[in-house]
C-alpha cells in the first residue's frame, strides 16, 4: 500500500477481509422426505454462495415436493450471515413458522425451522454442540413393543397431574428461551408421574440430539426406534411384556421396562421431544402418565412457538438496528447534499435498496482550480459492502489529496483491494477532476460506464472515456484518462447502476435511454438529480430495489 494511504483506511480494510475469513457454515437438513419418496441430501452452506432452492433440477438444492415451487427461495452469504429470501413462491417460505414478506430477507440460524411450501428442514450449525448424544441402535425382543397411544387412553389425568400443569403454565409463560422451556417441562413430568429419568432433547440431524433437559446428572440414552416412531405417529409408548428381570432385556441391555416419547409439534413440526423410562426394577410408568405427556408436550409445543416467535423477532430488530447503525455511519462519510467547491457546484441524492447501500460518492477541492469527484459501487450488499465502500472512499481521497495523478491513484487503490480484498469483492467506479481555469475534465472509468456529459445548448451524451477493470479485479491494472473540454454551464452526472437496472413491477429495466431523458429536463445539478430520481422512483413503484445514487456537477458561470 503506498504511504500516502492512511492508517485509519487500513484498519477499515482489515476489518472487511477478516470478517471474508469467517464465513458462516451452516447445514440444512431435511425434516421429512419429498413426494417422490427420494431422499433429499442436507445442504452444506458454504461461501460464497448464493444457493438457490425449487422443485427445478437446475437449483442448487432441488427439492421434488409439488408445495415447492420450480424457484422457490435463495439464501445469500451477507455479512457472514446466511441470508433466506422467497423467491414469490407459490406456496411461501418460512422460518420457524412466520412466512417472509414479500422482499424480505431475514437471516437464519442453527436451530432454526424453516419450510418450502409445505416441505421443511432443520437448519443445522456446521460444529459439534454441547450437550449432543447419539440414539442408540435398538436389539430387538420378542416381548418388547412400540405402539401408538390410543387415544380413548388421554383422560383421566389424576390430581398431582393437574396441579403439575398448572404449575407448568405459570412457569412456561415467563420462559424466554427453549432450554427453559424444556427444563419446566422435565420438572413437570418428573413431579407428576414419579420417574425420575425425563429427558427433552432437540434433534439437530437424523442421528444427532441436543440434549435440553434432563432429570439425572447421568449422561442421556434414548432409543431411536422410540423417536423415530414419535416423529411418525406422535405419542407413543414402549412397553415389555414380563416382570423378571431377566425378561426385561430391552434396547441396548439397559433394561427398559416402559417408556413413552411424547412429541412436541410448533409449526406443524416436532421440534423436540419428551422421553422418559423406568428401568430394571423400577416397575413400570403409571398409567395415566401418557395423557399427562400429552398434555404436557401441547402446552410445550405453544411455548416453543412463542419463544421462536420472540427469537425471530429480535433477530429482525437486530438487523435493523445494525443497518440502521450502518446507515448512520454512511452518511457521515458523504458531503453534503449541495455545495460548491471553487467555481464547481454540484448537487447528489443517495438511496438504500432493501439493505445498507453499497455505492459510495464523494466530491472534493485539490487546489484553488482542481475539484476532483468520484461515484462508486461496491459488489455485494449490507454492512461488509458498507465497510469496504467507506476503505475505498477514504483510500482514494488520500491519494489524490497527495498530488497524485488520476489514473495513479486509482491503480494504487485497485492494487491494494486486490491484494487484501475476497476475489468476490469489487468496486466499480468513475472518477473525474474539473479543470475550472483551463475549462475541462478528465475522467477515469473504473469498470462503471455510467455518466453523462451535458454541454450547454446540446442533449445529454452518454460518456465515452475507456472503460478499465473495477477496483479490486486485477493487481497491476492500468488506467486510461479521457479528457474533454468543460465549458462554463457543461454538466457531468454520475449514477449507479441502481438507475438504469432499477425494475418495475413487471421486472423489466428503466434503461440508459430513459436516464438521458430525464437528465434533458433539468438546467441545474439540483434539478437535473430530482428529476433523475423521480423518474427511477416512478418506475420502480416508489420502493427502490437497489440501491440509488445521482450527482449532477456543474462548472458555474464565475467562481
Amino acid at each position: 500500500m503506498d504511504t500516502a494511504c492512511g492508517t485509519a483506511s487500513a484498519h477499515v480494510l482489515d476489518y472487511a477481509c477478516a470478517m471474508e475469513d469467517t464465513a458462516a457454515k451452516l447445514y440444512l437438513r431435511p425434516i421429512g422426505r419429498s413426494e417422490s419418496e427420494d431422499a433429499v441430501e442436507p445442504l452444506l452452506l458454504e461461501a460464497p454462495g448464493p444457493y438457490t432452492i425449487g422443485r427445478s433440477s437446475d437449483a442448487d438444492w432441488p427439492i421434488a415436493d409439488q408445495t415447492v415451487s420450480r424457484k422457490h427461495a435463495v439464501l445469500t452469504l451477507r455479512d457472514q450471515r446466511w441470508f433466506l429470501s422467497d423467491l414469490t413462491s407459490r406456496h411461501g417460505t418460512s422460518i420457524n413458522g412466520k412466512k417472509l414478506g414479500n422482499q424480505e430477507s431475514l437471516p437464519i440460524e442453527a436451530g432454526d425451522i424453516i419450510g418450502f411450501g409445505g416441505w421443511t428442514c432443520r437448519c443445522q450449525s456446521g460444529g459439534r454442540r454441547y450437550g449432543m448424544t447419539t440414539p442408540f441402535e435398538d436389539i430387538g425382543h420378542e416381548n418388547a413393543s412400540i405402539s401408538a397411544i390410543d387415544a380413548t387412553r388421554l383422560s383421566g389425568v389424576a390430581q398431582r397431574g393437574l396441579e403439575a400443569l398448572l404449575s407448568l403454565s405459570k412457569a412456561l409463560e415467563s420462559a424466554s428461551s427453549e432450554q427453559a422451556v424444556a427444563g419446566a417441562v422435565a420438572d413437570a413430568v418428573e413431579n407428576a408421574t414419579g420417574c425420575h429419568r425425563v429427558v427433552v432433547t432437540r434433534p439437530l440431524s437424523e442421528t444427532e440430539f441436543e440434549t435440553l433437559a434432563a432429570t439425572t446428572e447421568e449422561p442421556p440414552a434414548l432409543s431411536h426406534s422410540l423417536i423415530d416412531a414419535a416423529t411418525r405417529q406422535g405419542l407413543v409408548e414402549l412397553h415389555v411384556a414380563g416382570q423378571e428381570q431377566d425378561q426385561a432385556h430391552s434396547i441396548m441391555q439397559l433394561n427398559i421396562r416402559s417408556a413413552i416419547c411424547a412429541p412436541i409439534i410448533a409449526g406443524k413440526v416436532p421440534v423436540a421431544f419428551i422421553v422418559l423410562d423406568t428401568r430394571n426394577a423400577e416397575g413400570v410408568l403409571p398409567s395415566d402418565a401418557t395423557a399427562f405427556c400429552q398434555s404436557v408436550a401441547q402446552l410445550a409445543g405453544l411455548a416453543f412457538e412463542r419463544v421462536l416467535a420472540a427469537k425471530l423477532a429480535a433477530r429482525h430488530a437486530q438487523l435493523e438496528q445494525d443497518l440502521g447503525a450502518a446507515r448512520h455511519a454512511q452518511e457521515l462519510l458523504l458531503p453534503p447534499r449541495t455545495g460548491t467547491h471553487g467555481g464547481v457546484g454540484y448537487a447528489f441524492e443517495s438511496y438504500a435498496g432493501r439493505v445498507v447501500a453499497g455505492d459510495l460518492f464523494d466530491i472534493f477541492s485539490v487546489d484553488a482550480a482542481r475539484v476532483a469527484f468520484f461515484l462508486g459501487d461496491v459488489s455485494g450488499k449490507g454492512i461488509g459492502a458498507a465497510v469496504l465502500m467507506a476503505a475505498a472512499q477514504s483510500q482514494l481521497r488520500t491519494q489524490l489529496l497527495s498530488g497524485k495523478e488520476l489514473s495513479d491513484a486509482i491503480a494504487a487503490v485497485s492494487a491494494d483491494l486486490c491484494r487484501r480484498t475476497d476475489p468476490s469483492k469489487f468496486v466499480t467506479l468513475i472518477a473525474g477532476i474539473i479543470n475550472s481555469e483551463t475549462e475541462s475534465i478528465e475522467i477515469v472509468d473504473a469498470g462503471h460506464g455510467l455518466c453523462a456529459l451535458v454541454t450547454p445548448g446540446q442533449p445529454p451524451a452518454r460518456l465515452a472515456a475507456p472503460n478499465g477493470f473495477p477496483l479490486g479485479i486485477v493487481e497491476e491494472a492500468g488506467y486510461e484518462t479521457y479528457r474533454a473540454p468543460f465549458a462554463q454551464g457543461s454538466h457531468a452526472v454520475l449514477f449507479s447502476d441502481g438507475a438504469i437496472e432499477q425494475p418495475n413491477a413487471a421486472g423489466d429495466e428503466l434503461g440508459y435511454d430513459a436516464v438521458l431523458e430525464s437528465i434533458a429536463r433539468g438546467d441545474t445539478p439540483e434539478s437535473i438529480s430530482a428529476a433523475l430520481v423521480d423518474t427511477v422512483r416512478s418506475h420502480a413503484g416508489g420502493e427502490f430495489a437497489d440501491d440509488l445514487t445521482v450527482a449532477a456537477i456543474r462548472l458555474r458561470s464565475s467562481p
